[in-house]
């Protein structure tokens, strides 16, 4: 028989789950620290020393050096993405669940805070694969209109994630509560408590396969990025010319060519350009994340596919910056990336993980600048998903200012010149609507001591917290 105490639990526990997974919950998800994948050279989290003496020596004139400083920041890249890819022992729909599936979101946070504010709420189980929900990348801007996106940007779907350390500290500090953000700011604080250096967030993203879009009722058209434009411009999936087909009964034999003149009907469908569904990370929607995407004609069974993930880590100060897409040429893959990055790839990464390719900024420019009173002058390091920035034109980075490049002069204002660092150094709550608050910019140096965060709380480089914050 149950003590009272047990039943109390019991009933939170099931709260909690009804609360974070809606009405089904489908299968119960604990959520599983990052796992050492056993790289050679790779260490998680790594001293921050250390990698900041990578970052300086990038610079350094000795190439042979400076190109060895260069693959130890491509390594631990990919030692954290082989790390959270990885598969576990949890399943749902007979699939097993990858690392970062197990993790969570804000609003399991807030779920299980609501539920009765319990820190161990953390460590039990919840229901079900979150659903897919809409980002707005621009919904911090000052003046944007939040429904907006940047122009030639297709609508993208996913959700946030927290690593198990960065969700506790979440849930401990009360940082998706509006009401503790406002007293740590009337109090005189200039910051939220930082995270511990093994705090890791995500910003999975998602294309749905919905029924309606196939042809022959197997082949999806999946845009493929074509490398930065020779001239910066706005740059969003909808405006890429090649396409490859995905056929989700798991045909095709493509090895790295596209179609680059797709016909919607499939006619310029070839074997050779068409790819199988499991070449990329892949679930199909349960129940819930079907009738959350019903207005948008998605259907139970159908497959939601990865075709981009933001990755940034506590590691150091300004955090780690990596970020990955999914490429018919991951051996080969176009700016943002590099061959030389994609070299580095350790054997451990398997397909499907092993068909991304990865952009990484572990600052804004070369030489890197200090933390405190540094300025903009050297070459600018451009990092940046095209799945999520290259739509971003200068009215979406209205804090840009110019810079150098290759030793030439650029006004770094379109998402194509854009560094992960440089946004989310930015990252602040800002409920008086202060005019002066930093915003949205490409690649620029930020300083943490600058002035334009007073009347402001720094969120410490996360933007996702003020974006969810209740």
């Amino acid at each position: 028989m149950k003590t009272p105490e047990a039943r109390r639990l019991a009933s939170l526990l099931a709260t909690a789950v009804l609360l974070s997974s809606g009405s089904a919950a489908l299968a119960d998800f604990v959520p599983v620290p990052l796992p050492d994948p056993k790289i050679p050279g790779y260490h998680f989290p790594e001293n921050e020393a250390t990698i900041l003496k990578w970052v300086a020596d990038s610079s350094v004139t000795d190439p042979t050096a400076s190109a060895a400083a260069d693959n130890q920041i491509y390594l631990h890249g990919w030692g954290i993405w082989a790390s959270l890819t990885a598969e576990t022992d949890q399943t749902e729909n007979g699939q097993k669940l990858r690392v970062f599936e197990t993790w969570l979101t804000p609003q399991d946070i807030t779920a299980a805070s609501q539920a009765g504010k319990n820190e161990s709420l953390l460590k039990l189980p919840r229901g079900s694969r979150p659903v897919l929900e809409e980002f707005r990348q621009l919904k911090h801007h000052k003046g944007k209109d939040p429904h907006l996106e940047a122009a030639g940007t297709a609508t993208v779907l996913g959700f946030v994630k927290y690593d198990p350390t960065a969700a506790d500290h979440i849930m401990k500090q009360g940082l998706l509560q509006k009401s503790v953000l406002d007293q740590l700011l009337s109090y005189g604080a200039d910051e939220i408590p930082v995270f511990p250096v093994t705090g890791l967030a995500l910003k999975p993203v998602f294309q749905v396969i919905k029924k309606s879009d196939l042809v022959d009722g197997r082949y999806y058209q999946l845009p493929v990025w074509p490398g930065p434009p020779s001239t910066p411009q706005q740059w969003g999936s909808t405006t890429w010319p090649a396409s490859v087909w995905i056929d989700v009964k798991d045909g095709g034999s493509g090895k790295g060519e596209i179609d680059k003149a797709p016909k919607k009907d499939g006619s310029s469908r070839t074997d050779a350009t068409t790819y199988p569904v499991s070449s990329l990370i892949n679930f199909k929607l349960n129940p819930d994340q079907a009738g959350a995407l019903k207005a948008k004609g998605a259907a139970e069974g159908d497959y939601a596919i990865l075709v981009a993930m933001h990755v940034s880590g506590r590691e150091i100060t300004r955090w780690t910056w990596q970020t990955f897409w999914w490429t018919p040429t991951p051996a080969n893959p176009l700016a943002p990336s590099s061959d030389a990055i994609a070299k580095a790839r350790p054997v451990q990464i398997k397909a499907p993980a092993a068909n991304y390719a990865m952009s990484i900024a572990y600052t804004t420019e070369l030489p890197s600048p200090p933390y405190v009173g540094g300025d903009n002058k050297g070459n600018s390091i451009y990092a940046y998903n095209p799945w999520l920035e290259a739509g971003f034109g200068p009215s979406d980075l209205p804090d840009s200012i110019p810079g150098t490049y290759n030793g030439q002069p650029v006004q770094n204002n379109y998402g194509v010149q854009s560094n992960c660092m440089s946004c989310h150094g930015a990252a602040n709550y800002n409920p008086n609507n202060v005019s002066t608050a930093p915003d949205y910019s490409g690649d620029r140096y930020i300083s943490l001591g600058d002035p334009r965060f007073s009347g402001t709380l720094k969120v410490d480089f996360l933007w996702s917290l003020p974006g969810n914050a209740k």
